[in-house]
């Protein structure tokens, strides 16, 4: 082999599809993506074809490390986005060089923080990112529920909820900094993400960012849970829950890359009928 690397900005977006798709053929969940989801992906989820390398056997394009990076509250942060080899190259000890040479890009950026997340099941690939430095930090959850969880949303009893967009929440002190990428108010906010609080004399208990699927002036169809944010109070939590998710209403409610923490949020959702599904991912960090 005669291994050399390019920035994927070398590339043609339609040869960058191409491998991308290839990159993932095969794998425990496979990604094929057409084309206008693929090209689209970079600017929804903030990647850069500038800072993404592309690994070649002599002039043929093999594997890709995607990789994008944000600041927050003057901390550079970068995300991986998608690692990927052919199949005629797996198998043959390239990922650690690719992890290496896809470093040195987010090193000149003053990346402080790396991040990236995998799937529970790829030990091969923890193992890989484990041996680049990585740790795991916590797990990911997709949780779900489809029907109503309550005829009603309980009673607020001197509890306030509010809403805003999650944009808004941005550079703030009510999420954590250090998130899985896509669960960012950064992220968030370009898919019409909401953060929604609960507080009581004027001190928010709890907070959380939502997307909704909905038609303006129609019921949501769906409400996707990114983060939530509370202070131990089990009142204040479980009622933000039931107003942010609907409770009182038929809809599908899934939870994505949900950081499992300390399990109090994770238990709340099951005891009020969401429901785990097979599907699970780590969340890993490099600090340097």
């Amino acid at each position: 082999m005669n291994i050399s690397y390019k920035l994927m900005s070398s590339l043609s977006f339609e040869d960058a599809h191409v491998l991308f798709n290839r990159g993932f053929e095969g794998y425990l969940v496979p990604m094929h993506l057409s084309f206008d989801t693929f090209v689209s992906r970079f600017g929804n989820a903030g990647l850069s074809p500038a800072l993404s390398i592309v690994a070649y056997d002599g002039s043929e394009p093999i594997g890709f490390v995607l990789q994008g990076v944000r600041e927050v509250n003057d901390q550079m942060i970068s995300w991986n986005g998608g690692t990927g080899i052919i199949p005629e190259y797996r198998g043959k000890k390239l990922g650690a060089s690719m992890m290496a040479e896809a470093e040195k890009l987010i090193k000149k950026q003053k990346v402080t923080v790396a991040t990236l997340e995998s799937l529970s099941e790829n030990l091969a690939a923890i193992s890989l990112y484990e041996r680049s430095g990585y740790i795991v930090e916590d797990d990911l959850l997709f949780l779900r529920a489809d029907t109503i969880l309550n005829s009603s949303l309980p009673d607020l009893g001197g509890y306030e909820i509010s809403r805003i967009p999650a944009e808004q929440s941005i550079g703030s002190d009510l999420f954590p900094q250090i998130v899985p990428w896509q669960t960012d108010a950064q992220y968030t906010s370009k898919i019409g993400g909401e953060a929604v609080m609960i507080s009581k004399n004027g001190v928010v208990q709890g907070a959380c960012i939502i997307r909704k699927q909905c038609v303006f002036g129609i019921n949501a169809e769906s409400i996707t849970l990114y983060q939530v944010k509370e202070n131990g109070n089990e009142d204040a939590l479980n009622k933000l829950l039931a107003y942010a998710l609907e409770y009182d209403q038929s809809i599908n409610r899934t939870t994505y890359n949900f950081l499992k923490g300390d399990g109090r949020v994770v238990s709340s959702l099951l005891e009020s009928g969401f429901e785990k599904t097979s599907l699970s991912q780590v969340f890993m960090t490099k600090h340097f």
